[in-house]
């Protein structure tokens, strides 16, 4: 028969933590949440501090494009004691709360797996039963075509090239 103590005593597997930073100049301090450890975690961020994510039930889907610069997330937040929502209803509404998504792996809190930051919080909505949903995209930075447009009329040396 087997040594079987191998396999009782084996550590399991790692878990991906996600933790969520929603920030805005009208906050005192930034709302940080973890989805997936009960206690919350505490974590080192790319800066060298650390910093504190508190357990809350939320879900995280991607958009469907991650190998472009227009990244898209779409939030679902149990906000059941509305305080994610009066945070977001003091805040000046002409700055969009910014929103940073960071992956961690549970064995090694020291460098995250993966970051998506400098998105921005748009159409939030709360149901009934007390789901808050918004999307956080990135920032659209030429959106609005202007400028000229070059021509050999207006540009003669485009001719050379």
């Amino acid at each position: 028969m087997a040594n079987l103590n191998f396999f009782l005593n084996v550590e399991g597997g790692f878990v991906l933590l996600d933790l969520i930073e929603i920030s805005h100049p009208d906050l005192t301090t930034p709302m940080r949440f973890v989805r997936n450890d009960l206690f919350g975690v505490t974590v080192k961020h790319e800066d060298g501090l650390e910093y504190n994510y508190g357990y809350q039930v939320f879900e995280v889907k991607r958009s469907a494009t991650n190998r472009t610069l227009d990244q898209e997330i779409s939030i679902t937040f149990a906000d059941f004691d509305d305080a994610l929502m009066k945070a977001l209803k003091k805040t000046n509404r002409l700055i969009e709360p910014q929103f940073k998504y960071r992956q961690y792996r549970d064995d090694d809190l020291e460098d995250a797996v993966q970051i998506l930051q400098t998105l921005e919080i748009t159409d939030v909505n709360k149901d009934a039963s007390g789901l808050v949903t918004f999307d956080a995209k990135a920032v659209q930075l030429n959106n609005v075509k202007t400028g000229e447009v070059y021509t050999v009329e207006n540009c003669p040396l485009l001719r050379g090239a």
